[in-house]
């Protein structure tokens, strides 16, 4: 299975963000990402979670047990705002700043 961003990736990325852009991800509500250490996710892991997956239902169900994906469910877990800040309106990272 081929994503387009490995957790190793993004475990890379935020380790190489400087303090200023950390603040800057930071004041958008996304903090929580920064603390991310998770660098693999196990291949059938990844399958299973496929398999069990009702798109139409938007719930995770395993032999009856059901975990519902909502915006709240995945701020609670992944720490991602549910909303009230519109993003383009923020402060925009110059393209040739390397700090």
């Amino acid at each position: 299975m081929k994503n387009r961003c490995s957790p190793e990736s993004l475990v890379s990325m935020i380790l190489g963000l400087s303090k200023k852009q950390k603040e800057c991800v930071r004041s958008m509500g996304f903090g929580s990402l920064l603390k991310m250490k998770i660098t693999d996710i196990p291949l059938k892991l990844r399958f299973y979670n496929l398999q069990k997956f009702d798109y139409e239902r938007m719930v995770i169900d395993d032999e009856g047990k059901e975990l519902k994906v909502t915006t709240e469910s995945v701020h609670e877990m992944l720490g991602i705002p549910t909303g009230g800040t519109i993003l383009t309106q923020l402060y925009q990272w110059p393209k040739d700043d390397t700090s």
